[in-house]
């Protein structure tokens, strides 16, 4: 069996959501641009507390840390679209 290469999972991932908030913000939280500003309020909050790096493993820390930043700048450029 072969191991698959983590660390470049996680680093596919953090491409495709920095790709995903380049095009539409909304995507990185999970939820329409037709939502609620309660469901996007309530999508990010769901999505920091999965990826926060205080409750991951040290190995996928790092790569927590970065999808985090991404949770929270699409969430801030929704919110000035918004004008949350």
């Amino acid at each position: 069996m072969k191991w698959r290469n983590i660390s470049s999972t996680y680093k596919d991932r953090i491409a495709e959501l920095s790709k995903q908030l380049d095009r539409d913000p909304f995507s990185v939280l999970g939820v329409n641009a037709s939502a609620s500003d309660e469901e996007i309020r309530l999508a990010y909050r769901k999505r920091v507390r999965a990826y926060h790096p205080d409750k991951q493993d040290e190995f996928v820390r790092l790569h927590a840390q970065e999808v985090v930043k991404i949770v929270n700048t699409a969430y801030e450029r929704i919110c000035r679209i918004r004008g949350m």
